[in-house]
Formats: structure tokens, C-alpha cells, sequence
């Protein structure tokens, strides 16, 4: 089978297409049939190697790519999956065998959720790993409907899933965005749409003068903003590099690949994409054939589109 792997760290040209035997699933594993995988930021920092720290114990060639999408191809004893039913899935791609930038990838079978026919492939592939993400961090606040959450960076994929699942959680959501991004903002779920700049805060009290109950930091910038969250109530940073200082409040951060181990996230995903809670969000001109790894890696890391790049594995 045919993967998009790299052998050194650097930039785009470093890819290139190898060969790999295909893989054959064990006890409770399944091999897919890849139809489309995203290239998302945390693929970008593993090939320019922000993440060498973390694949010292993998052997080169590597291969990225942490969510995706096709068809079940092959069984392990144990898996109540049927050939060729549609799938999303994710994967940590710091593992021997790589992740999903490849024809064929062999998964736990609860890393992996069966679609209803006639979805999109291509689309769907963009939504699982931020949608496993925002749901963690909405489960660790914690909060009831008609409590106060604050969204930083809710113009981006992964803010755009908190959005989303906050709101038909019931929340009464409020994030932050230039004035380019408030429609779209406001359109995944935002009931107050604050401006970006200095007046944020002004404008937040203007509206929650009490303070919000809880604050997911999509943006990274939650040092700037916790104070705008009541005493007692929770901040949650989506990346552990960027954590929150702030003693009044319960603060920790999310990880995708802890997210991971719950399938019945990847269930309820889904679910969400199935009656529309979740859109796929798909970068204008952004679907490139694998062979094309390296224009598709220079548009992701470049683009300033509201959505995601994808690889796609044509059978």
C-alpha cells in the first residue's frame, strides 16, 4: 500500500510517497480502507518536528494524519463490524505503524464509528478529532443548560465543534472574533459575538457583568480573558502547553489522544454529523489526491480558510 511519510523533519518538500505492506488486524482490531484524512496543525508540527520529543521511539519513515474516514476492510476476531461499512476514526500517529496518511490503517475497533450511508466521506473526515476534543473540555466544565460559557477562537475548527455541541447542549455561549469572522461565529452557535481587540472585556460585562461559569480556551490566550470567568467556576486550555494561572478558578487542559480511549464520544459524533449538530468544514479548494501531500501541506500551513485540508485515497 501507498502512505505519505517522511524520513526527516522540515518543511512540505520532506514528504514523499512509500510503500508498506498492508496491515492485518489482530483481536479486536479493524483494518479501514481510507477514503479522506485531514491535515491538521498537530500533522504540521509532527513533520517540522515540534513533536521530535514525543517519537523518539519511532523509526523512520513517519507517517501523520489523526482522523479520517472510508470503509471497514478487514476484521480482527471479536469486532461486530460488517466489510465495507462507512467509518470515522482517529489515531495517534507517534505509533510504529504511523497514522491515517495512508491507504489502509489498522485500529482498535473502538477507534472507529460506523456512518449512515450516503454521507460524505471527504467532509466527514474533517470532524472527529475536534469533535472528540470540544467534548471532553464541555464534559469537564461541567455545566447546565442556561449557564454562561466563554469561547475563545470560536471562528476555528476546533473552537467551531465547542460551539456547535455547546449550544445544543443548551448553553448560553458567547465567544470572541474579528469582525470578518462574527457571522460565522454567530452561526455555529454564539449567542454574544465579542470583538477580538481590547474592548472583549468591556463588552462582556456590558452583557455578564457576573462573569461567565466557565471558559474553553480555543485561542490560547486564556491568561487575557480567565478574569472575565466568575470566582470558583472552571477554565479549560486546549493545549497542556498553554495552561491558565489563574488561582480562583479549577483549571486544567484537554487532550485529544485521552479522548481517544472514550468511544462513545466517537458514537456520539456520529450522531451529531447524522442530524446536523456538527457540520463538516472543508477548505475551499482544499481536497488534494494523496499524491499531492506536499500542495496540500503548504495550503494548511498557509490558508487562512474557516476550514480543513484533506488527503484524500482514491480505490
Amino acid at each position: 500500500m501507498k502512505s505519505v511519510g517522511f524520513v526527516e523533519f522540515g518543511g512540505p518538500s520532506v514528504l514523499q510517497i512509500i510503500s508498506r505492506p498492508e496491515p492485518e488486524p489482530g483481536p479486536d482490531e479493524v483494518v479501514v480502507r481510507v477514503a479522506a484524512s485531514t491535515v491538521n496543525p498537530s500533522d504540521l508540527m509532527m513533520r517540522r518536528g515540534e513533536q521530535a520529543a514525543l517519537m523518539t521511539h519511532l523509526v523512520p519513515p513517519f507517517v501523520a494524519g489523526m482522523e479520517f474516514s472510508g470503509w471497514v476492510h478487514d476484521l480482527g476476531k471479536g469486532v461486530a463490524l460488517v466489510p465495507g461499512q462507512p467509518v470515522i476514526g482517529v489515531v495517534n500517529p507517534r505509533r510504529p505503524e504511523g497514522g491515517a496518511h495512508a491507504e489502509f490503517i489498522r485500529v482498535p475497533a473502538g477507534q472507529v464509528a460506523v456512518l449512515l450511508e450516503g454521507i460524505d466521506l471527504t467532509s466527514a473526515a474533517t470532524v472527529p478529532m475536534n469533535a472528540l476534543t470540544a467534548m471532553q473540555a464541555l464534559e469537564m466544565v461541567g455545566l447546565k443548560p442556561g449557564q454562561v460559557l466563554l469561547v475563545t477562537g470560536g471562528a476555528g475548527i476546533l473552537g467551531g465543534s465547542v460551539l456547535q455541541l455547546a449550544r445544543n447542549a443548551g448553553l448560553k455561549v458567547v465567544a470572541n472574533a474579528a469582525a470578518a469572522d462574527a457571522d460565522l461565529v454567530q452561526s455555529l452557535g454564539a449567542e454574544v459575538v465579542l470583538p477580538r481587540d481590547e474592548g472583549m472585556q468591556e463588552a462582556f460585562r456590558a452583557h455578564f457583568n457576573e462573569g461567565a461559569d466557565a471558559l474553553i480556551d480555543g485561542a490560547l490566550i486564556g491568561a487575557q480573558v480567565s478574569r472575565l470567568v466568575r470566582g470558583g467556576g472552571t477554565a479549560i486550555s486546549l493545549r497542556k502547553s498553554h495552561s491558565i494561572p489563574d488561582p480562583r478558578l479549577r483549571c486544567d487542559y484537554v487532550s485529544v489522544i485521552d479522548a481517544m480511549s472514550r468511544p462513545e464520544f466517537l458514537r456520539a459524533t456520529v450522531d451529531h454529523i447524522a442530524s446536523g449538530v456538527l457540520r463538516p468544514r472543508v477548505a475551499p479548494g482544499g481536497v488534494f489526491p494523496f499524491e499531492q501531500a506536499v500542495a496540500a501541506h503548504e495550503m494548511a500551513e498557509t490558508t487562512r480558510a474557516r476550514g480543513r485540508v484533506v488527503l484524500t485515497f482514491g480505490h
